[in-house]
Formats: C-alpha cells, structure tokens, sequence
C-alpha cells in the first residue's frame, strides 16, 4: 500500500500540533523577555551613570568651594597678591563654567528628566546664583581685600543653601532610580506573567486540538480495527461495515487507503461465504427442495440417537415413500413432477414446528427424524403413529397445479430407537417397513417391530371398534356403593364397561385412554351421565333408595366443552332427574388448565342442585389456593394412598392432611379403595366421612344390587 505520506505522520500529528507551536512561542517569549531585560539593563545604567554624575558634580562642587573659601580666606589676611588671586579668581571662573556644563548634562539625564523638570530648573538656577556670587566675590577680593570677610560669610551661606539643594535632589534622585528599577522588575514580571498566561492559553488551545486530532485519529483507526475484528470473527454473514464505507469515502491519506484495504477485505470474504454456502447447500441439501439430504439427515439421526442415549427417552425414524410416483412423472413430465415434490416438501416442512427434521434421499423418498418421544415404549409408538397418520393425511390432500388435480398416497415406514443402534441400521429398519407398508396396499404406516405393529394393529382394530361400541350398545354401567362411618349406603359411583362382542369385557384402563385420544370420550360420558340419570329417577320411585346419590365420572376432555353445561341441562330435562342427588366427580387437571372458566361453569350447574367431587385428590396440584376457590362438596382420597395405608408413614401422614384441609373447608371427605377392616376402622379414627371399596361391595350391574339399601355388613 503506497501513500504520499507516510503513515507515521498521522500518529506524529496530534505531537506535533502542540511541539511546534509551544516551541515557536517560547521562542518568541524568549526574545521578548531578552529585549525587555536589555532595556532595563540600559535604564539602570543610566540612572547609574545620572547617580554617580551627580555625586561628582557633588564633590568637585565641594572641592570649588573649598577653594574659594581658602582663597577669600588668605585674602582677607592679606597672604595673595593681587597677581595670585586673580589666577585663582580664573581658575575658579573655568572650574564653575566645568560645573555648569555638569549641571546642564545631569538635567538632560532621562532620570531628572523622570524626575521633574521643575527639580532641574532650580538646580539651574540655584547653580547659577552661587556661580554669580563667587565670581563676584572673586573679583571683589581681588581688588578689595578688607570686604572678604563679608563675602567670605556669605559665600559659606549660600553654599550651605546649595547644598542642601543638591543633596535634597541627590537623594531623590537615588530614590527615583530605585522606583525605575522596581517599576522596571514590575513590568518585566509582568510581561512575564502575561507571556505564561498567554502561552498557557495557547498551550491549552494547541491540547485540545491535538486531543480532538488525536481523537478523530483514534476514532478512525477503530472504526478499521472494529471492521476487521467484525471479519476475523466466524458468521453466517458478511457485516455491512458502514462507518469502514463512510471512512472510505471522507478520509483522506494513509486512513482512506486502511479503510478501501478493509473493504476489499470484506468483499473477498463476501465471495468466500457464498462459495462456501454454495458448496454447503450441494454437500448438504437436495438441490430440488431444499431439504437436507441423506448425508445431513444421517448427522441429524446421529445427534438424536445420542440425545435418546443421554436423557432415555425415545426417537423414530420415519421413510417415507410416495406412492406409484413414477405414473406422475411418465403421464404428466418431469417438470410436473418436480412441482409436486417441492409442494410436498413444502406440506412436510410444517412438521417441522412439532419437532420433525424433514429431509429428501432423492426421488419420492423422504426421511423425518422424531426425537424427544416419551420414555415408555407404548407411549412412544402412540405419539409416533399419531403423527404418522396425520402426515399421511397432509399428503392425501388434493394438489393444485395449472388447474389440474393431482392425487399422491404415501408408504410410511417407522423406526423406533431408544440410543441403541446405528444410523445403518435404523436406516435399513426403515425402509424394510416402508417396504411392507406397501406390500400391505400403500397409503399406510407400518413398524419395522413385528410386536410394535401388531401391538398398534390391535389399538387401532380396537379405536375402529370403540367407534362402534355405542351404536352396537356394548356400554354396560356398574356401580359401587358409598357407604357412611355406620356403613350406611349414602350413594354409588357410576362406573362404564364395555361388554366386546368377540373379546369380552374389555378393561376401562384400555378403552378409555382410546376414548380421551379419539375424541369418543365426549359422547361416551354423555351417554353415561344419561344411563346415570334414568337410574337415579327410577330410584327415586323407591323408598328405599330415593335418598341416595349417584357420581358420575367427567372425563377434562369433556369438561372443556364449551357447552358442556347445557349438554348436562338437557340430559337432565330429559331425563327428569333430581339434580341435588347428581354428583359429578372431576379431576384436578380438567379445572387447572382454564380454572375461572372451571369454576364459572361450576358455579351455573350448582345452581341447578347439582354437586361436585374432586376425584384422585393428592395426585395432582393438590394447591389450597384454588382449592378454596372452587364450589366443591367432596374431596376423593386417591386409592394409591390408601391401599398402603397401614404401612407407609407417609401415606398415613398425606391421608391425615387430606381429610384435615377436607374438614377446614366444610368438605365431605371420601376414601377410595378400602380393601380392609383395619383401613376403614384407621380412617374413621382419623375423621373420614365416606367410604367406598371392596371391602363393602365391588362395582355391580344394577340388575345385581339388592334394594332397598340400608346398610353394608361386614364382610
């Protein structure tokens, strides 16, 4: 990178704006203090030179004097001829006209000047008044010698007169020299003073232009140091850098050239992510859909088959084949058939959010990959199915392409894997179960386990049979006495079974869950809350058993109707039962997922008369924050906590909290599942209201159970 000015000069600039200045102005201080201390030194040798002029002037004043005092002296004794005394009297003359020329310099000197002119003009004139007198005396000695004494008197006078003058002025003249001299100091500390505070200003001047170059320049080399520690970074996407492009555009020099270096920079890692995006997508996608191909479906079935590993939990491999595919391609085109793989790529990639990662082998064959299935192999196949069926559905779905429709089926083969296995293998386990899956007629879903699929084969004979159980009126209702701390019958707990015609009785915990899963539940409880109703107007026509009540189980499906309310008001009036002798038992999870919806409709039916239990208690949430909040009669021990009643502290304890919170909230309690006399004589101890298990009687048909009621024998 080639540049006019080397790049050292921008680092030196913020240096160099103050260095050069400060040292142009401390120059030029220099001078000016050196000029000012040279005018002082001449001022000072001036007032000097004005001094000792006068102190000469003093004493060659004082050496004159003398000596016209010796000269009138002698005269007056009559000593000088008169020759003698008029070359003393000339010399005197010339020694005052000396003095006068002294007298005058003193006055120009700048210091009387300074002084006062006034000052000057007196010493003139005092000066000029002695020179006069001492001529004058002179020439009077000389011719008349007795009169010296009088001029001799007098000349002594005004000499002290004038010196007194001169040492009057001497000594203001030594005075004013020293005011210069401090007027002087004065004003060279203060041009001092004024050259600091000036060079100061400057120097703070010269500092803040050298930060805010030093400033812009730092700005500057970290908007380039910030790009290129944007590009050194790993990213999915080549950052913009839009101060780096503004640098590049308004700087100028050795800046300019970092900034379009960096850009050029950004631009080639630009191009190297897209070729690496390119290569990543042939490597890793199909090229038609977009989807992962095999090579990135067999990391992702690796990855889930580790996860499954770590946290137990079950994984499924679905391959999925289109069916009779190739008729598509050879009746319509390839160009046609493209356009259904993409669609039917784009129909598989909603699975995505539930979890699925969706990928293509190439041709019709597709692969999804399920993880997080739950923990019991059962369950797992069951979710597993489910979503097998409805990609199945999604397939099926008309396809609209140039106003034609188009039909597709899919094969389906699945794979269960628990963290044991290899990719190969699952892989091949797959596909040998698509293969049967259209050996079994296409458009179906198989297992690759033998034991699985005839496990699912038989849920699903049984789902289709559950479908028509109520046409074929295979439902049978049981019930099961409730009886009081006197064993007292005061009520019975309808129970559905299903009479299959070729299987026999069938277990409640197998249909039932079918019945929650399909959606059956729904008429199904309906139809037991119909049966329970005829009962309960048929028992009311009898003494014996009009008083008693029947609970009904309400499944949360159900409950979450939204008119499962009037659904019950018209069993009811059709019916013509009495709603106070109609308890409807439900669980905590059919109210805690929308409780103010749970308790509203609560609250309309036990305006009818009707009552409530809360079934399995202690099973669930068990919360006395909303427990206080719903409109129930009864609470339910659960029959697990009962069961090992007399042999856990534990349950005993739960038992004991149980029927506690029942009586702090004027709740009837209910014990399921008492098997034992110890049971029930341990829960009427504790304070258990109603009971109900095989100890008194086991669910019976009603053509088995003897009215009337009165009370249950021990057994």
């Amino acid at each position: 990178m080639k540049s006019n000015r080397p790049l050292i000069w921008i680092f030196l600039l913020p240096t160099l704006v103050v260095l050069i200045p400060a040292l142009l102005f401390g120059l030029t201080a220099v001078q000016v203090l050196k000029e000012r201390m040279t005018q002082n030194h001449a001022t000072q040798s001036a007032d000097m030179a004005a001094l000792l002029q006068a102190a000469n002037y003093t004493q060659s004043l004082d050496e004159l004097h003398q000596g016209v005092v010796d000269m009138l002296q002698q005269a007056d004794r009559g000593e000088l001829s008169a020759l003698a005394s008029y070359r003393l009297h000339s010399r005197f003359v010339n020694e005052l006209a000396t003095l006068g020329g002294q007298i005058q310099a003193l006055t120009e000197t700048p210091l009387m000047i300074d002084l006062n002119h006034g000052s000057a003009q007196h010493l003139r004139e005092a000066f000029e008044g002695y020179r006069r007198f001492i001529i004058m005396a002179g020439d009077i000695a000389t011719v008349d010698a007795t009169r010296a004494r009088h001029y001799l008197d007098e000349a002594q006078h005004e000499f002290l007169r004038f010196s007194m003058l001169t040492g009057h002025l001497s000594s203001k003249l030594a005075q004013r020299s020293g005011e210069r001299t401090s007027d002087a100091y004065q004003d060279t500390l203060g041009h001092f003073n004024m050259l600091l505070l000036f060079g100061g200003a400057i120097l703070a001047l010269m500092l803040v232009a050298a930060f805010y170059s030093a400033r812009i320049l730092n700005r500057h080399l970290l908007i380039i140091a910030e790009g290129l520690l944007a590009l050194s970074h790993p990213h999915r996407e080549v950052p913009e850098l839009p101060r780096v492009q503004r640098l590049a555009e308004l700087g100028r020099g050795q800046l300019q050239q970092l900034a379009l270096a960096v850009l050029r920079l950004r631009e080639s890692e630009a191009r190297r992510l897209v070729a690496e995006r390119k290569a990543h997508q042939l490597a890793h996608f199909d090229g038609l859909t977009e989807l992962p191909n095999w090579r990135m479906m067999s990391e992702h079935l690796a990855h889930s088959l580790m996860l499954c590993q770590r946290n137990g939990q079950h994984g499924a491999l679905i391959y999925l084949d289109l069916d009779l595919f190739q008729q598509i391609n050879d009746s319509y085109g390839h160009r046609t058939g493209d356009r259904l793989l993409r669609e039917v790529a784009q129909r598989l990639r909603t699975f995505q959010q539930e979890g699925c990662i969706v990928g293509r082998l190439g041709g019709d064959e597709f692969l999804l990959v399920v993880d997080s299935l739950p923990e019991q192999a059962d369950r797992a196949a069951n979710r597993i199915e489910e979503l097998a069926e409805r990609i199945r559905l999604a397939i099926v779905a008309p396809y609209s392409l140039d106003g034609l429709q188009h039909y597709l089926s899919s094969s389906q083969g699945i794979a269960i894997f628990d963290g044991t296995g290899d990719v190969e293998t699952l892989f091949k386990l797959a596909d040998a179960a698509c293969h049967r899956a259209k050996l079994a007629g296409r458009n179906t879903v198989r297992f690759h386990d033998p034991e699985v699929q005839a496990v699912m084969e038989a849920r699903n004979e049984l789902r289709r049979d559950l479908r028509l159980a109520l046409e074929r009126s295979e439902f049978r209702l049981v019930y099961q006495p409730q009886v009081d701390t006197q064993r007292k019958v005061v009520g019975v707990e309808a129970l559905v079974r299903w009479q299959h015609s070729s299987r026999g009785m069938v277990s409640p915990a197998e249909f039932i869950p079918l019945a929650e899963e399909s959606g059956l539940i729904v008429p199904l409880g309906d139809w037991v809350l119909e049966q329970a109703c005829h009962q309960l107007v048929a028992w009311g026509n009898q003494p014996g058993s009009a008083h008693l009540s029947v609970a009904v189980n309400v499944s949360a499906r159900q409950f979450h109707e939204p008119d499962f309310v009037s659904r019950v008001e018209r069993i009811l009036a059709v019916s013509g039962a009495d709603p106070t002798h109609l308890k409807l038992e439900l669980t905590e999870s059919s109210i805690i997922d929308d409780i103010e919806a749970g308790i509203a409709k609560m609250q309309q039916l036990k305006a009818r008369g009707i009552s409530f239990a809360m079934d399995d208690f202690g099973t669930g949430y068990s919360s006395l924050q909303y427990l206080k909040r719903l409109p129930l009669n009864q609470v339910k021990i659960d029959q697990s906590f009962v069961r090992d009643l007399l042999l856990s502290r534990d349950d005993r304890a739960l038992v004991r909290t149980i029927i506690a919170m029942g009586t702090a909230l004027k709740l009837e309690v209910v014990a399921e599942g008492v098997e034992t006399a110890q049971q029930f004589d341990w829960l009427v101890e504790a304070g258990c209201h109603v009971f109900q298990g095989y100890y008194f009687c086991k669910p019976l048909p009603i053509d088995q159970i003897e009215l009337p009621f009165t009370s249950i024998p021990v057994s």
